[in-house]
């Protein structure tokens, strides 16, 4: 018998994961881990030994033609991620943050999935934003004056003229 304010653990079928390596893509989509290419190389900078001996660095390689997108969303990355697509229509993304590869791995990873989302994303339509005030006012009195301004150069070319 349960006690008084305790709950029986129900427990709620469990979604199949993706693999943690598995590239996320928006709409639920995501393209397995054997098919991204990983290169593993060593890092630059300060460590020592361990930067100049373990290859900790990460480098994450999709190819854009691989990916499960329609050709409308193919077009619109190669359009935005023109300046990092390789000669041979790769997109890049790397990590040297930590000391381990596997961390690494899962930041380069993490970093092409927000790369590739924020590319799909399609651009905010922009409002106008509306005529204030004094501009309408300014613009009319500029107006005023340079009809004025006409209007008094007609009149002295009618008075020499006559």
């Amino acid at each position: 018998m349960a006690r008084a304010g305790t709950y029986p653990i129900v427990s709620e079928p469990q979604q199949p994961k993706p693999d943690d390596l598995d590239l996320r893509l928006p709409g639920r989509r995501s393209v397995p881990a054997d098919q991204v290419e990983w290169r593993a190389t060593t890092s630059g900078g300060p460590g020592g030994q361990h930067a100049n001996k373990t290859a900790s660095r990460v480098e994450v390689v999709v190819q854009i033609d691989a990916l499960p997108l329609t050709p409308h969303e193919k077009a619109r990355l190669y359009e935005v991620l023109a300046a990092r697509i390789t000669g041979a229509g790769e997109v890049t993304v790397g990590a040297a943050d930590e000391r381990s590869q596997h961390r690494n791995r899962r930041i380069a990873l993490r970093r092409m999935e927000r790369l590739l989302s924020d590319a799909l994303r399609p651009p905010r339509r922009r409002i106008p934003t509306k005529e204030s005030y004094g501009v309408k006012l300014r613009n009319a009195q500029s107006k005023q004056h340079l009809s004025r301004r006409k209007t008094s150069r007609s009149q002295r070319w009618d008075e020499e003229g006559d």
